[in-house]
């Protein structure tokens, strides 16, 4: 081999063992950042030490992207994870082998444990960092937990300390007979944690009063019992002589609830409880052998205990003061002494929050075409290669439109931000081409309504629209709905606008005067008629317009026997309007649609505290035909309202299907002025059908048409109107 073609070969050499090296170091990173967000995720959300509810996991995540990502192996990695987590949750146990449970055990169990309390996270929802109040994150034994009952303890009975032996608990319940479904409410009675036998024939609440019958145990010299009633907020029962049958060998004996509470002396508590499902989801207690065990690589293992034993001043075991402060000045001054600008640190960082939140608290999973690990993988092969805020921004949209969340929306504040501009032009696609719905502005009126939009700035409008709807998470209807509000969004100030009207091709330059628009109602204003009477006895309201409670009100009298009242609800209400439903009610309601997930580290089927409305009637009642207007553009509220209308059949829907998101919205802060908001809460139709991502579909479907378009008709409110005449 000559000097030359050696001198190419070795070359090639360096550069192919130069791809090798880069290749293998990316993918040791990557196994290194989705070990390390693995960890993150279980520790910061369901290990209850003091210490870890004492750290800034903001900064956490950005030190401890750092430690890991230089790790060449799995015993580097190792040894970096025990640094990170020793500070703040010691008994979280890493080894290179696996970790058996018994020595998780040995190092979470104090001497006495009887003198300690056990402490357990409770998660409705992640509660986040100037997130949504909605969600709650709470300590058991360190916060008041809420619950979705109230407790009411009545009273006392005192027994004979000889007392050993068997009873039966009787007591008369009767339901509340103004509820529309009287037969949604059932009981059971439990002794501590343990269900009484049902002596009765059934456990169903009704408008009538039942006695029903319960049997136990009581332990050996008990001396008192104590009754409490548990009924779910917002329900109304009533309970009328409550008593114990005790039998010892052949003796009977009969005691009534008459002395007042007296928690202290009894260590038995029968709790009568009413519930709206029958399976009696009960708080289970903590358990101390909750522990969650995680391969994390071929030579990583975790031990992650959820459930610990505490005193009143600190979790067991306990870091002491001196280290746990050393450790968060050590984060705090890394972040202080890093550069400003952006940083692939910063950036990988951000990854770690999303995947870790999004694991646990985004309700929507089965609805995606994802799951946790490939979004990990997804985001982190992008955002190593991002180089600027908008890289990173672009890869959050394409992560979204993964989600189908129409809530999930990605904000940047950042001193670079891009501030788009448009122009006062709406449109709307009817057969896959796109066309001049409306002329917002009047300088713009030689532009033909109802012609077909050809091209803008050069580029053909569907791949506009396209390139739109790749970065919008959501339904189709919502991301078609998205993709044509910001059409015409761009940095330049000008554009050229080529349209086909009849065949006639057209050319229009037009300034940019708008800002980008983030939501604009399809039901304009400016194109609507005014709150009421449209009609022979045929009334109209915009359930989005401005005062439209007190402009309902001031007609009620007029309504109570309108022929038919019509409520567009074609964007988002600017008030609440739920006092409109008292006059469409004949009974009250108390329907569950509204889901908020109790999480736990499992990841696994979520149970849910589930809520609705609980309203009921108000007069005067509207006896006429009831019609609601819909379109893609109604979202969240608006689809709590229509979802409500159509599960209980207070009226009837004309329109297009709605956006199919609802739901309490979340924030995920970020490093950089990022942010992440999606759905934390699972909503369905009041009938518990699903809606996400599918929408509340009309009961009269209306598209658009081009010879609506060019007469400027509303189609969907002229439908309307037919339906109320006939």
């Amino acid at each position: 081999m000559n000097a030359i073609r050696l001198r190419s070969f070795l070359s090639l050499l360096l550069i192919s063992t130069a791809s090798i090296v880069s290749a293998q170091t990316l993918k040791q990173k990557e196994k290194n950042l989705k070990e390390f967000t693995e960890l993150y995720g279980y520790v910061r959300f369901f290990h209850p030490s003091d210490e870890a509810t004492k750290i800034n996991w903001f900064l956490y995540s950005l030190y401890g992207v750092h430690q890991v990502m230089s790790a060449q192996n799995d015993q580097q990695l190792l040894k970096e994870l025990k640094a990170l987590m020793s500070p703040i949750a010691p008994s979280v146990i890493i080894d290179s082998i696996p970790i058996p449970k018994l020595r998780s055990l040995s190092k979470i169990i104090p001497e006495k444990a009887m003198n300690y309390k056990l402490v357990n996270w409770v998660h409705r929802g992640l509660s986040l960092p100037n997130g949504s109040p909605v969600y709650k994150s709470q300590r058991n034994n360190r916060d008041t937990v809420e619950t979705n009952y109230i407790d009411y303890p009545l009273s006392t009975i005192r027994l004979d300390a000889t007392i050993d032996g068997s009873y039966e608990f009787t007591v008369e319940v009767t339901g509340d007979k103004t509820d529309c479904y009287q037969n949604n409410l059932f009981v059971a009675a439990f002794d501590g944690f343990e269900r009484l036998i049902n002596m009765s024939s059934e456990n169903i609440i009704t408008g009538k009063t039942i006695r029903y019958r319960f049997q136990g145990n009581l332990p050996k010299g008990e001396k008192s019992v104590n009754f409490t009633l548990r009924v779910p907020k917002y329900r109304i029962v009533r309970i009328n002589k409550p008593n114990i049958q005790v039998f010892t060998g052949k003796n009977k004996r009969t005691f009534e609830f008459k002395e007042p509470l007296d928690v202290k002396n009894a260590a038995v508590n029968i709790i009568l409880s009413i519930a709206e499902d029958k399976k009696f989801y009960l708080t289970k207690p903590a358990s101390i052998s909750n522990i969650t065990s995680l391969k994390l690589a071929k030579n990583v293992y975790a031990a992650i205990p959820h459930t610990l034993y505490a005193t009143k001043s600190a979790t067991y075991p306990q870091v002491d003061t001196l280290s746990l402060t050393a450790f968060k000045n050590k984060i705090k001054d890394y972040w202080l002494k890093k550069p400003k600008e952006y940083s692939e640190e910063a950036r990988v960082a951000n990854v770690v929050i999303i995947v870790s939140v999004l694991k646990f608290a985004f309700p929507y999973w089965d609805d995606t075409n994802t799951n946790p690990e490939k979004l990990f993988s997804f985001l982190f092969a992008r955002t190593v290669e991002n180089k600027s805020h908008q890289d990173f921004l672009e890869t959050l949209g394409l992560m979204a439109a993964q989600l189908n969340d129409g809530h999930m929306g990605i904000s940047y504040s950042g001193p670079d931000r891009i501030e788009m501009k448009s122009v006062a032009i709406e449109s709307e696609m009817i057969d896959d081409k796109i066309y001049v719905k409306h002329l917002l502005d009047s300088s713009l009126k030689n532009i033909p309504v109802g012609s077909i939009i050809d091209s803008i700035d050069g580029e053909s409008v569907q791949k506009i629209f396209c390139s739109k709807f790749r970065l919008i998470s959501g339904s189709p209807q919502w991301r078609s709905y998205k993709s044509l509000l910001g059409l015409f969004d761009s940095l330049s100030d000008s554009l050229k606008l080529i349209i086909n009207d009849n065949g006639r091709r057209q050319i229009f330059k037009i300034p940019r005067l708008s800002t980008s628009q983030e939501y604009r109602p399809v039901a304009l204003p400016a194109y609507l008629p005014k709150d009421g009477q449209i009609s022979d006895n045929i009334y109209y309201f915009n359930l989005t317009g401005d005062s439209v409670m007190k402009n309902i009100n001031a007609s009620l009298s007029k309504l109570e026997y309108a022929r038919s009242i019509i409520f567009d609800l074609r964007g988002y209400p600017k008030e609440d309007v739920r006092a409109l439903f008292g006059h469409l009610l004949k009974c009250s309601e108390h329907t569950k649609w509204m889901h908020v997930p109790m999480l736990n580290p499992k990841n696994s089927k979520k149970d849910f505290v589930s809520n609705g409305w609980n309203l009921g009637p108000k007069a005067p009642y509207f006896h006429g035909k009831i019609v609601f207007l819909s379109d893609a553009c109604a979202i969240s509220q608006s689809e709590s309202i229509l979802g409500y209308v159509k599960g209980l059949k207070l009226g009837t829907i004309i329109g297009k299907t709605t956006a199919g998101t609802n739901g309490d919205v979340q924030t995920i802060n970020l490093f950089d002025d990022f942010r992440v908001f999606f759905t934390g809460s699972k909503v369905t139709n009041a009938d518990g059908s699903k809606s996400h991502d599918k929408g509340i579909i009309p009961d009269i479907i209306v598209g658009s048409t081009v010879s609506g378009l060019k007469k400027g008709s509303d189609e969907v409110l002229e439908k309307a109107l037919e339906f109320a005449n006939k």
